[in-house]
């Protein structure tokens, strides 16, 4: 049995073979802790921050009045994190 950690969000992740997984927890909203959305945004990269169109591919967006009304939309830029599991 395989495992590793996350090193963003600490989870451990067990696997039955050595490899490299992609950690969830990119997908989550961290101030709710709620799943995400995918983001299109309808204008240029530059307006939100980012460099470049792959960028744009990867935002999420939570909506969750109730948790954040303060941070709402909350937006994210964060990346999938690749765990290797030994």
């Amino acid at each position: 049995m395989a495992k590793g950690k996350c090193p963003r969000c600490g989870r451990w992740i067990h696997a039955q073979v050595e490899t490299t997984v992609e950690c969830d927890c990119w997908m989550y909203c961290p101030l709710c802790g709620g799943l995400m959305e995918p983001y299109q945004p309808d204008t240029s990269p530059e307006v939100y921050g980012v460099d470049g169109k792959r960028d744009l591919l990867i935002l999420r967006v939570c909506y969750n009045v109730g948790k954040h009304a303060a941070n709402l939309p909350f937006y994210s830029t964060q990346k999938p994190v690749e765990v290797e599991l030994t």
